[in-house]
C-alpha cells in the first residue's frame, strides 16, 4: 500500500523561516479545515487567524508550550453551549474534540501542498490564550496550530515507527501489507 504524495511530506515542525505567510494561502488553510468533519453535521467550530508579529508574540508568551517561531497560527475553537446544544453532553466534552483533530488534520495536509509546514499545540493555560484572543467564555481553545514556510536549517520529520495492530480482538495476529 502506497502513502499519499502529501502523507509522504507532511512536514511537522518547530522551526520556521521568518517570512510571512500570505493571506490566500490562510485563507485556503481555514478552507481545508472547515471541510472537515463535524459531529451532528452542524458547525460548532470557529477559528481564529494570527498573522499580525505583535498577535504572536502575545500568544506564544500565554502558551509555554508554544514552542514554535511560526509566523502566524491557527487557533480552532469549540462553541460549548452550541456542541451540547446539537450532540449533548458528549458531543460537547468528546466528539468536539475529535471534530478539531479532523480539522486540524486537513490544515497539516493543505499547508504541505502550499509548501508550508505545522506545528501543533495544546495549550495548558487556555485562560490566559482566551483572554488574550478576547475569546467568550462558553469557546473552548482546542489546538493552537503554527503555520510558516519551514526553515532551510530544521530538522528533518520524524518518521512514524511500524504501528501494533491487532487483527478481530486484541492480541490478534496482523501481519499488515499482507
Amino acid at each position: 500500500m502506497e502513502l499519499s504524495d502529501a502523507l509522504k511530506r507532511r512536514h511537522m515542525n518547530r522551526r520556521f523561516a521568518k517570512n510571512p505567510v500570505e493571506r490566500e494561502k490562510l485563507d485556503r488553510l481555514v478552507y481545508a479545515a472547515n471541510r472537515a468533519p463535524q459531529g451532528g453535521n452542524m458547525p460548532v467550530r470557529e477559528y481564529i487567524v494570527v498573522a499580525d508579529p505583535r498577535y504572536m508574540k502575545l500568544l506564544r508568551g500565554v502558551t509555554p508550550s508554544f514552542l514554535a517561531n511560526s509566523p502566524a497560527a491557527i487557533v480552532i475553537c469549540t462553541d460549548l453551549k452550541k456542541a451540547e446544544d446539537v450532540m449533548g453532553v458528549q458531543g460537547r466534552d468528546i466528539l468536539s474534540l475529535l471534530d478539531a483533530g479532523a480539522a486540524a488534520e486537513n490544515i497539516a495536509l493543505e499547508a504541505v501542498e502550499l509548501g508550508l509546514g505545522v506545528s501543533f499545540v495544546r495549550s495548558a493555560t487556555t485562560g490566559a490564550a482566551r483572554q488574550m484572543l478576547g475569546i467568550p467564555d462558553r469557546y473552548r481553545v482546542d489546538i493552537i496550530i503554527g503555520v510558516g514556510y519551514v526553515a532551510k536549517d530544521a530538522s528533518t520529520p520524524i518518521r512514524g515507527k511500524e504501528p501494533v495492530v491487532h487483527l478481530d480482538h486484541f492480541g490478534g495476529m496482523w501481519n499488515g501489507r499482507g
